[in-house]
């Protein structure tokens, strides 16, 4: 028998990943992008959106346990946290291991993908069930507005920011999320690849330095996103980022106060990035 082979199509990448498929689960569409749920020998489930992988079993932590835990430790007591996007649950479900989160608003605009999650992936959509999640399917750069002093925490766990997810992005954005924050909040948002997007990280670090005081970018190596070499833009009102001011004890395959300090650039890196001092 011959294998299934699908490829990527990530308009936002030089290169096409091509992956080794044992079974297609699931082929669809919804209101807002196409959806399938593919298995590998390698990785696992796979949920992929518009021909792109979002999600693999295997690796997902990689993603998951930086893009909540990093903002959470930083904040003395998160306990009010929103979640933009983040339909498969991955985050939510990180989120939902601090004691301290009393609630966790998850706002994704495809109500599809979250049914999808809870139906293919039940290791990622465990905290759709837990009391403290709450769950709203609407455009979560309008729910935001609506809100002022609300949240300590907002994440940004969005597909890449082309389509509808663009004005995630925007300097507008980050002022409405600036408001919602309260006065010692912190916020982080996934910026793709260091090298094949660096342009737009950079842009996006420059566009939060106009809003808060204090804007850094950490990283983790993600197999299954292009580039690899994966950033996370985190800004806060008042608190330093760069070290947990929390006991880590939470339970994670990776992340823990070390891993917290060495996924910050170093300063000088940094300070290359940001300017356009650095370049390839």
């Amino acid at each position: 028998m011959r294998d299934i082979v699908f490829i990527e199509r990530d308009p936002y990448a030089p290169i096409r990943h091509c992956y080794t498929v044992s079974k297609i689960l699931y082929q669809g569409k919804s209101e807002y992008q196409e959806i399938q749920v593919i298995e590998s020998p390698e990785f696992g489930r796979m949920l992929v959106l518009d021909g792109v992988v979002q999600v693999d079993e295997k690796y997902e932590f990689l993603y998951h346990e930086y893009i909540a835990h990093v903002p959470l430790f930083a904040h003395p007591n998160p306990e009010n946290v929103l979640i933009i996007g983040g339909g498969d649950g991955g985050t939510l479900r990180e989120v939902l291991k601090h004691d301290v989160v009393k609630r966790a608003v998850l706002v994704d605009i495809d109500r599809q993908v979250i049914e999808i999650s809870k139906k293919f992936f039940p290791s990622l959509s465990v905290g759709f069930s837990d009391p403290r999640a709450i769950i709203v399917n609407e455009d979560g750069y309008k729910y935001v507005q609506d809100y002022e002093n609300e949240f300590d925490v907002i994440i940004v766990d969005s597909t890449d920011p082309v389509g509808f997810a663009h004005v995630l992005t925007t300097e507008d954005f980050f002022r409405f999320v600036h408001r919602a924050l309260k006065e010692d909040g912190v916020f982080v948002a996934q910026t793709e690849s260091i090298h094949y997007h660096l342009e737009m990280v950079r842009t996006i670090q420059q566009r939060l330095k106009k809003v808060f005081p204090i804007v850094d970018l950490y990283t983790s190596v993600i197999p299954i996103y292009a580039g690899y070499w994966w950033t996370f833009s985190i800004a806060s009102k008042k608190h330093p980022v760069r070290s947990p001011v929390r006991d880590v004890n939470v339970e994670t395959k990776i992340y823990d106060k070390e891993m917290h300090e060495h996924a910050f650039l170093p300063t000088g890196f940094y300070k290359k990035l940001v300017s356009g001092e650095y370049k390839y």
